[in-house]
C-alpha cells in the first residue's frame, strides 16, 4: 500500500485539476447527486475523499462529513480547496480511527479499484457504521474498464474487447502519473460485501457515454449500495 499512496502523492495535482473537466466525473456526480439530495445532521465518512469534492458536497446538503486519505497530497489539496470540511489524513490498510457505531454513511468513490486489498476494509466500515447504516461505493466496472475500443468506419467506438476477466490482475492506469488499479470481477466486491455481514439494497450500472462517439450501452461505473 505504501507503493500507491508514493503513486497519489505524485498524481494528485493533476488528478484533481482533470478531474474537474471531465465530462465522466460529471457523470459520476449526476449518479450520486441525485441518490444524496439532503441530509439532517447524519454523519458521513467519505472514504478516499481525494481532493475533498464529496466531502464538500456532503457538508453542503447537510452533513456533518469527515473525508479520509491516504496520500498526504490529497488531504492538502481538499484542505485548500474545501476549508470550511473536515479531513483527516489516514491509511486505508490500516484499521479505521474511529470508534465502532460512528457513522450514519460509509461514502466510497472510485477508490476500492485502486487498493490492493478490499476484505478488511468491508470489515472495518461495518465496524464503524451503525445500525441501520450504509455503505455506498462506485467504481469502474471492471467487466469492461480495461477493454480496448472497438472503432468502426466512421470513427465510432461501438464495442469493447475484453481478453481476461475472471482471474484477478494488475495494471498502470494514467491519471496525472501512474497509479495502480487492480482488476477483480465484479463477484469479489460483492463476496467481500456479503463476508462482512452487508445486505446489498441496490446495485446500479449508468450510461456514462454520450452515444455519438462512444457505445452508451456499455457501463463505465458500478454503484452498490448496503445496509448493515
Amino acid at each position: 500500500m505504501h507503493d500507491i499512496l508514493k503513486q497519489w502523492e505524485q498524481a494528485a495535482g493533476q488528478f484533481a485539476a482533470d478531474q474537474e473537466g471531465s465530462e465522466y466525473a460529471d457523470a459520476n456526480k449526476s449518479v450520486v447527486r441525485h441518490r444524496f439530495q439532503r441530509f439532517n445532521g447524519e454523519s458521513v465518512l467519505d472514504l478516499g475523499c481525494g481532493y475533498g469534492y464529496y466531502t464538500d458536497y456532503f457538508d453542503g446538503i447537510g452533513a456533518r462529513t469527515v473525508g479520509i486519505d491516504g496520500a498526504e497530497a490529497m488531504i492538502r489539496i481538499a484542505r485548500e480547496r474545501y476549508p470550511n470540511s473536515a479531513f483527516a489524513l489516514a491509511d486505508l490498510a490500516d484499521p479505521l480511527p474511529f470508534e465502532d457505531a460512528s457513522f450514519d454513511l460509509i461514502f466510497c468513490n472510485q477508490v476500492l479499484m485502486d487498493v490492493e486489498g478490499i476484505e478488511d476494509i468491508f470489515h472495518e466500515c461495518r465496524r464503524v457504521l451503525k445500525n441501520r447504516g450504509i455503505l455506498y461505493y462506485s467504481i469502474v466496472h471492471p467487466a469492461f474498464y480495461s477493454g480496448s475500443w472497438l472503432t468502426d468506419e466512421n470513427g465510432r467506438k461501438y464495442a469493447k474487447a475484453v481478453s481476461r476477466y475472471l482471474r484477478p490482475y494488475v495494471f498502470q492506469n494514467h491519471f496525472g502519473g501512474e497509479t495502480a488499479h487492480f482488476h477483480r470481477p465484479l463477484s469479489a466486491y460483492l463476496n467481500a460485501a456479503a463476508n462482512a455481514g452487508f445486505h446489498l439494497v441496490r446495485a446500479q450500472e449508468p450510461r456514462s457515454y454520450d452515444g455519438v462517439v462512444k457505445n452508451d450501452d456499455l457501463p463505465l461505473f458500478f454503484f452498490a449500495e448496503y445496509e448493515k
